[in-house]
């Protein structure tokens, strides 16, 4: 597996603002609520999972609104995820494993909204949710296959969802840097138009999940 996608954003986190920190957690919420919106457990029209939060909260530059917007739903997901002492998910399927996943996303943002708890929170929201597109690459799915035959990858050596991932969090920071006046806009469209795609690939796997 090639290092430089990931060395890449990995220096981009690290020379984000805390408001970029920020924004690009929650834009890896929105993406990753892909499973949670196929499993039906959220709306995706609900804040913070939809594209529209990212536009909404974006617009307030409030670390705190988004933190307190994205904690509000931690009770909900609690549930979903794995034993904290030993591991263990609710359940043994690809769709608990799935499900645990998205959820922890929104579960880590527990710090005080300092330079260090959001770049923890945004470093693993980052990390996870390249993972998710890994593990429904791994899964061997239809949906995974037109997508990889659409969507050529912008990495070479990294699969198309993984690498698809990567870029959109690259491309949404370098957005954060620039001065356009619809930079939420297309923050959210960009976002969004991957989401859409995670929905399809994540409704086929929660059903393959449910006959595990």
């Amino acid at each position: 597996m090639p290092e430089e996608p990931y060395r890449g954003l990995a220096a981009a986190l690290e020379s984000a603002s805390d408001w970029g920190l920020t924004l690009s957690a929650l834009g890896c919420i929105h993406r990753a609520s892909a499973v949670l919106v196929a499993a039906g457990v959220v709306e995706e029209d609900v804040a913070p999972f939809s594209a529209g939060s990212l536009v909404e909260l974006g617009e307030t530059r409030d670390v705190a609104a988004v933190l307190s917007a994205v904690r509000s739903k931690q009770q909900s997901l609690a549930v979903y995820a794995a034993d904290p002492e030993t591991g263990e998910l609710p359940e043994e399927t690809d769709r608990a494993s799935l499900l645990s996943m998205a959820s922890e996303l929104v579960l880590r943002a527990t710090g005080s909204g300092e330079r260090s708890s959001l770049q923890e929170w945004s470093d693993f929201c980052s990390s996870l949710a390249v993972d998710i597109a890994q593990e429904l690459d791994c899964m061997e799915l239809t949906s995974v296959a037109e997508f990889d035959s659409n969507s050529p990858a912008p990495y070479e050596d990294v699969p198309s969802l993984p690498a698809q991932e990567i870029w959109t969090q690259l491309e949404i920071l370098r957005l954060l840097d620039s001065q356009d006046a619809d930079v939420l806009s297309r923050i959210a469209d960009l976002s969004g138009a991957l989401r859409s795609a995670l929905v399809v690939i994540a409704a086929e796997a929660v059903s393959e999940g449910d006959r595990d």
